[in-house]
């Protein structure tokens, strides 16, 4: 792709000087009586070309008095053309390398062949150019060119390139709760998108939730939206909020640079997009002088930019809801399923188990964790399965004999599930299991346990040491379990008991595999969406 900005043509005067027949100024080589030699007075900038990555053409000419003129297109790393020795470019126009050039003659009458031999030597002589060069050509004319004086550049924009933030979205209605009869108003016409953007490394940096008309793309919630306590009109995006007695937290917030989320009470967010180099749209997020709270105490005003993030959209097809008819449990069991882009029914992908917490359900990963979201920017296509695993008000914790429930979900689980699901779909024997919450404690449960059958273990914010479940602390001490990786939230009501974990695996032969991530967050999805990105990356490596 090559992108042209306008540049304005700048007629410059240049400053005027005599060249003796037998003296050549600022050059080398071998003089020659019948070379034709040309002292150039004025110069114009002409377009600034976008060639690729980083790269871009100045284009000059320089004209003198008797009607000649010298067509320069230099190819430069920067928007002004800097001091050096330039090669004339041996490829086709728009290939060429840094500090390449192109260039030809006209005399005023004839057009002379384009410069094949030769260096262009650019010096500066104050804040004036002193640009000179014997040449050939390609129709073998040889020439001195020579120019003396301002040449002023004008600086474009640099080549917008993914920053390696990025954003999801996903829509929903915005409803009203009457709390007088508990129902639910959904309000027509528009919908709330969830924006979560992550940093290079899968952290949160910010989220939104902004109001706008149905059905929208992300390139159509471009625009500036204002911070409004709950939004039911376009063009406003929901307030952060705290309510310190129950350590909760929700809303719009932006991550600052200690980790801390600053959640936003006042102000307006900008959503901007441009073309990025190599033709992908990308995503910038900005916001002056917004008012913010935190779970520790502080308020206050601050700035942010966040520029060029990549949009992952969904990858694969998503199944919800589907049927599983079990004999070990004598019930149907709801399960979805995200199948990469290239399933056909005949190739073979590992199989990625994500496992919802309490009180959850299957869609839980796909529609808050948006986890097909993240399943692009990989190498590793993958099958992901969710199961449902609660029931009526009854959470199994994936486990055998739960608080006596009567339910053998474990052995669900391992002898018919998973055998099934991979026959059906099939897998290639790789498999990896993550979730959160009681999910996160199923996670670490199935991978310690089934250390041959599982390639990774990703739990985020696990449910340890819940009353009724195996003691984690007591499965760390038998070589041979995967990898894991342990992600908890600083405010999050399970933090002690997860970094007691940590500290225990100290000493855990399991050590040398082991991950801990440990940031600001609480017990819920802008933190445990946050995770998605990271347990893709974690299995794609070890698939």
């Amino acid at each position: 792709m090559k992108n042209t900005y306008k540049l304005l043509l700048l007629p410059l005067a240049a400053m005027l000087w005599s060249c003796n027949d037998n003296v050549i100024d600022n050059l080398t080589g071998i003089y020659d009586e019948n070379m034709q030699r040309y002292n150039f007075a004025i110069a114009k900038t002409g377009e600034t070309e976008k060639l690729k990555k980083g790269l871009k053409q100045l284009n000059i000419e320089f004209d003198n008095s008797n009607g000649a003129t010298f067509s320069l297109g230099v190819v430069s790393r920067e928007w002004v053309l800097q001091p050096g020795v330039y090669k004339p470019a041996q490829s086709a126009a728009g290939e060429a390398a840094a500090n390449e050039f192109y260039g030809y003659v006209t005399n005023g009458t004839e057009t002379y062949g384009a410069i094949t031999e030769g260096d262009l030597e650019v010096n500066m002589v104050g804040t004036d150019y002193d640009i000179s060069g014997i040449f050939t050509g390609n129709d073998g004319r040889r020439y001195v060119l020579n120019y003396r004086g301002p040449i002023e550049f004008v600086i474009g924009i640099d080549d917008p390139e993914p920053s390696g933030y990025t954003v999801t979205m996903k829509a929903e209605p915005v409803v009203i709760m009457d709390y007088t009869t508990w129902q639910q108003t959904v309000i027509p016409g528009v919908n709330k998108y969830t924006l979560a953007i992550s940093d290079p490394n899968g952290n949160d940096a910010a989220f939104f939730e902004a109001i706008n008309k149905d059905n929208m793309t992300m390139q159509e919630l471009v625009g500036t939206y204002t911070i409004a306590g709950s939004p039911m009109e376009p063009w406003l995006i929901d307030n952060g909020w705290l309510v310190p007695e129950y350590g909760m937290a929700g809303g719009a917030f932006v991550v600052s640079s200690t980790g801390e989320k600053q959640y936003i009470t006042q102000g307006k967010i900008n959503i901007e997009s441009v073309e990025g180099i190599t033709g992908e749209t990308l995503y910038s997020f900005s916001g002056e002088n917004l008012s913010f709270i935190t779970t520790s105490g502080n308020d206050g005003s601050f700035s942010f930019n966040i520029r060029f993030s990549s949009f992952l959209k969904k990858s694969g097809t998503e199944l919800k809801d589907l049927s599983f008819q079990s004999a070990v449990l004598g019930r149907e069991v709801k399960y979805s399923v995200v199948l990469p882009e290239s399933f056909d029914g005949t190739k073979t992908f590992p199989v990625l188990y994500m496992l919802h917490g309490a009180s959850g359900g299957n869609n839980d990963w796909l529609d808050s964790g948006n986890i097909a979201s993240h399943t692009g920017s990989v190498e590793t296509e993958m099958i992901i399965v969710s199961p449902q695993a609660s029931f009526e008000g009854f959470d199994s914790f994936y486990i055998d004999g739960f608080r006596d429930g009567g339910m053998n979900y474990e052995t669900f689980f391992v002898t018919e599930f998973m055998p099934a699901i991979e026959a059906m779909y099939k897998g290639n024997g790789k498999r990896g299991v993550s979730g959160l919450s009681m999910g996160g404690f199923g996670a670490l449960y199935y991978g310690l346990k089934y250390a041959d059958m599982f390639s990774g273990i990703y739990a985020c914010s696990p449910g340890i040491g819940i009353e009724g479940t195996p003691n984690i602390f007591d499965m760390i001490w038998t070589p041979g379990a995967s990898d894991i990786a342990v992600e908890i939230g600083t405010e999050d009501f399970l933090y002690e008991v997860n970094k007691a974990f940590y500290e225990t695996m100290q000493y855990s032969p399991l050590l040398s595999g082991f991950t801990y991530i440990e940031r600001a967050g609480a017990h819920d999805w802008p933190f445990w969406s946050a995770c998605s990105p990271k347990i893709i990356k974690f299995f794609d490596e070890r698939f």
